[in-house]
This record gives structure tokens, sequence and C-alpha cells, in this order.
């Protein structure tokens, strides 16, 4: 860091240099085999360099999933975004591609490397839509929903239909999926599930 605040434009240019070099081995020989001498190498610098900023490859690759999702979220919620249908969208548009470009960087160590990528992306999901819900007090006549409920809720529900969805061989568009599951977060189950009186009607109707 400089006396400003401002990270150190070297600082940068490693971490780039190391980002490179880790996705280029990992989609040639895969998380289990890379070394730090390998990543240190690909990237031309010593290894030293690689322990100034990290213990070790799992925290770099914690650190480099959390980057990567928090420069998106910055650079494509607009500033002082507000809890609203657009806003959520952009969100979870944001969630699909880079669980969608996760899958394609880290293939073929992507099924042992899910449960890191997903606390790290679940995680940064949660502190985004914890400052986009408003104060409790905005939700009136149920005292016991709380912005970490809803944002546990959301953040969870966002990135496991977006892990089913990039399992999916002949996904929908991007843009379908964010309509679908913005539907389901915003008006729930309630107006898909059917009433008593609706469901007693099916039950006749099957047994006649």
């Amino acid at each position: 860091m400089t006396s400003t605040g401002r990270i150190d434009p070297r600082v940068t240019r490693t971490r780039q240099l190391l980002r490179n070099a880790f996705i280029e081995l990992m989609q040639e020989k895969g998380f289990a085999t890379i070394r730090i001498e390998d990543i240190a190498e690909r990237a031309t610098i010593n290894r030293a360099t690689f322990y100034t900023h990290f213990e070790n490859k799992h925290q770099f690759l914690d650190s480099l999933i959390r980057e990567e999702i928090r420069q998106h979220f910055t650079s494509q919620l607009p500033p002082a975004s507000r809890w609203d249908e657009r806003t959520l969208r952009i969100v979870i548009q944001i969630v699909l591609k880079y669980v969608q470009e996760t899958q394609n960087h880290y293939c073929s160590s992507v099924q042992m490397l899910r449960p890191m990528m997903q606390q790290a992306i679940q995680e940064e999901l949660f502190d985004v839509l914890m400052n986009l819900f408003p104060q409790p007090a905005a939700f009136g006549s149920a005292p016991s929903i709380t912005r970490e409920l809803l944002a546990c809720t959301s953040s969870w529900a966002i990135y496991g239909a977006a892990l089913q969805w990039s399992r999916e061989p002949h996904a929908r568009s991007v843009e379908s999926m964010a309509d679908a599951l913005l539907t389901v977060i915003t008006q729930g189950v309630a107006h898909l599930t059917p009433s008593f009186e609706q469901t007693e009607n099916l039950i006749l109707s099957t047994e006649e």
C-alpha cells in the first residue's frame, strides 16, 4: 500500500501475473498437482514473492475468488445501489456468469474445489445483499424477518440455483434464468402453491 492508501501498482501487477499463471496451470494440470514453485515460475516471479502475499495455494485461490467476484459487483452495480428488482437482477446475473466462468477456468478441479468456491462466493454475495436490504423497521408486521435472514436465504438460493444451472448441458440463457430466479426470490412460491381448495379438487378429480 502507498502512503495515500492506494494499492501499489507493482502489487497489482504481481497479483495479475499470479492469477494468470494459476489459471493456466489449473487448466493444464489441475489444482492438486500445482506447486508454489510452478506458479512462481509461470508468473516469472520468485517463490519468496508469492509467500509475501499468500501462505499457500489454498489461501491464494480463496483470495482470487473473492477478489474476482467483488470486482464484478463493484464494476457492474450502480453507485449507491438500493434494494429493487433492477439491482437484484444485476446481482443474480453477476453470480450466474461468475459461477459459469469458474466452471470453465477450473473445470478439471471444480469438484474438489467446490466447497471453497461455495463458501467464498456465498459469503461475498451475503455481504452485498446485507448492504442492499432495508433496515429491519421496514418489515413492519414481520419483526422476525431480519436483514441477516433475508441475506442468508437469498444468497444461498441464488448461489444454489446458479450452481445447478451451470451443470445443465443445455441450460437456459443467463437472462432467462435471472428472470426466473428473480421471480422466485421476490415473490416466493406462495403464488405457485395451490390453495387448500384447489388441492382438494385435484384429489377428487384424480379419484373419479
